[in-house]
């Protein structure tokens, strides 16, 4: 019994292989992964608070990303938006935010979207603390399933992903 145990699941890897090495749409036998470890998990900023949304590291910002079910929000300035941002992102540029009740200024910018979707807020980077201010404002304003990438644009392109660039800005 083990023997021909053995020896189906030799003649059926063997017929696996010479299908895969046969097909057009081959898989490679060894892949080509991203290294998953960034060696420090999310960065958090000194000016987090308790309460704040929860800030997610690249990896968990590009499984988001790939997933497509999470709307990714740029808080930089347009300028800056231009030159190079996660594909798909919307800007909603923090420091240009009217003043005044935010609410039906941001529902509209989010495209109406409900209040317990996922969003990601990012900026640029660790220098940038617009991501945690606007995901502080949208908390306020009832947004639930909040996230901050604090990494922002800069990290998602020493990673490796694809920016979205709508100008040259000397990248």
């Amino acid at each position: 019994m083990i023997r021909q145990t053995f020896i189906l699941l030799a003649i059926s890897t063997v017929l696996g292989l010479a299908a895969n090495l046969l097909s057009p749409n081959r898989i490679p036998l060894i892949g080509a992964y991203r290294d998953l470890h960034s060696g420090s998990g999310p960065i958090v900023p000194p000016t987090a608070e308790a309460g704040d949304p929860p800030f997610i590291d690249v990896n968990t910002a590009q499984m988001e990303h790939s997933l497509g079910q999470s709307l990714f929000v740029d808080a930089r300035n347009p300028e800056e938006f231009a030159c190079g941002t996660i594909p798909s992102a919307i800007d909603i540029p923090f420091e240009q935010l009217p003043d005044g009740d935010l609410g039906p200024y941001l529902d509209s910018a989010l495209g109406k979207v409900a209040k317990d979707h996922r969003i990601v807020c990012f900026c640029s980077g660790e220098e940038c603390d617009l991501s945690l201010h606007l995901a502080r404002n949208l908390k306020q304003l009832g947004y639930t399933q909040l996230a901050i990438f604090f990494g922002g644009a800069r990290e998602w392109e020493k990673f490796g992903f694809a920016m979205e660039r709508r100008k040259q800005c000397g990248n």
